[in-house]
């Protein structure tokens, strides 16, 4: 375990250069991986045949496992921050897993994948070996709500809350996109769309502990307005990097918005954007600098207020380790480039000046 430990601290504190944070953030990277062999274990126990199962994740190096469960092991050091004790951290963890499992199963179903932490290998296409997966982990849930809940009443109302969230996330996943004609304002979308979406499957994590940690109540709401907050953000940051598909699929899309109704690259029409050659949509941190620049800034600003608000309720991270935290992200999946756009605006003389055009504080609608 020591020797386990010590790989994750190595690894945290070359991304984060503050001891708290990153004995935080490697203690629960250990708690996580403890928390998924637990997880694993359960579905052996009622798989009829255990051998299928496999386990991709847990054969992960520790940055790459680190990446991977990022949110859940930021949630793990939250839950620990608000004082949750560790054993009830433990079933939130194995609940929030399941949650993820199942949201996985589901858009493997519709995507016709074979992809998440638990993957099982039967003969005859990837439907039905989803659909058992779903059903498994879905008894997995139910296990670990009833093992947490003090009492029957609690446990329903769990497990009806988690459904209707699920229900409402999914009802707004399949009416939320498809050939948008009009191209909201920055302002508008956000209120309208991102604001409902961005933090959306973030805040399942919080379901559980809403319903079981009646004594929290106060730092469980401040914890998920940080939350949501970083929620936005991460849409934010999830449109620069969809940007050439959902202009292909006329999906909503913040740096489109910003593009056409802001227009610090000049001056740029609907239909002038759609026509531009692929290539120029895989890059926009290229051909729409100042854009991609202002909409980075916005991103960011909001998960520093999302990481404040944490900090606020006795989470470790500060503001100068969460921008830390933000940069090794972007390093981790790839996208350095447009940390570097940002990094070079942050410099610039408009940053400077309260912002220029972009004044976040009339986006923080939260």
């Amino acid at each position: 375990m020591t020797q386990e430990r010590d790989v994750y601290v190595h690894f945290v504190k070359q991304a984060i250069r503050h001891p708290g944070v990153s004995y935080a953030f490697a203690n629960a990277a250990i708690q996580h991986r403890n928390m998924e062999k637990e997880f694993n274990q359960r579905l052996l126990q009622v798989c009829p045949s255990p051998q299928s199962l496999a386990f991709p994740y847990m054969e992960m190096a520790a940055s790459q496992y680190w990446q991977r469960n990022f949110f859940s092991i930021l949630f793990l050091t939250i839950f620990d921050a608000i004082g949750i004790e560790k054993r009830r951290q433990h079933l939130y963890g194995i609940i929030l897993h399941a949650i993820r499992g199942i949201v996985t199963a589901t858009d493997n179903i519709l995507d016709d994948e074979a992809k998440g932490s638990v993957i099982l290998q039967l003969q005859g296409g990837r439907v039905l070996p989803n659909i058992l997966v779903l059903s498994m982990e879905s008894g997995v849930l139910q296990e670990a709500i009833y093992e947490l809940s003090g009492s029957e009443k609690a446990a329903k109302e769990t497990w009806k809350n988690i459904t209707h969230a699920l229900f409402a996330l999914g009802a707004e996943e399949s009416g939320e996109e498809g050939d948008v004609d009009t191209v909201l304002d920055p302002k508008q979308l956000l209120d309208r769309i991102h604001r409902f979406r961005g933090g959306g499957l973030l805040l399942l994590a919080f379901i559980a502990p809403e319903v079981n940690e009646p004594q929290l109540a106060d730092k469980i709401r401040a914890a998920k307005s940080g939350v949501n907050y970083i929620g936005l953000s991460l849409q934010i940051l999830d449109d620069l990097t969809d940007f050439e598909e959902d202009l292909t699929n006329l999906n909503h899309n913040m740096l489109s918005s910003w593009i056409l109704h802001s227009r610090p690259d000049g001056v740029c029409e609907s239909e002038q954007l759609k026509r531009l050659d692929p290539e120029i949509l895989k890059h926009p941190e290229v051909h729409f600098r100042r854009a991609t620049q202002q909409v980075m800034h916005l991103a960011i600003e909001m998960a520093l207020k999302g990481f404040d608000s944490l900090n606020k309720i006795g989470h470790p991270v500060d503001r100068s380790s969460a921008q830390e935290l933000i940069k090794t992200m972007f390093q981790l999946r790839g996208l350095d480039r447009f940390w570097t756009a940002y990094q070079e605006y942050l410099g610039s003389t408009e940053a400077l000046s309260a912002y220029s055009e972009i004044n976040c504080a009339d986006y923080f609608l939260f």
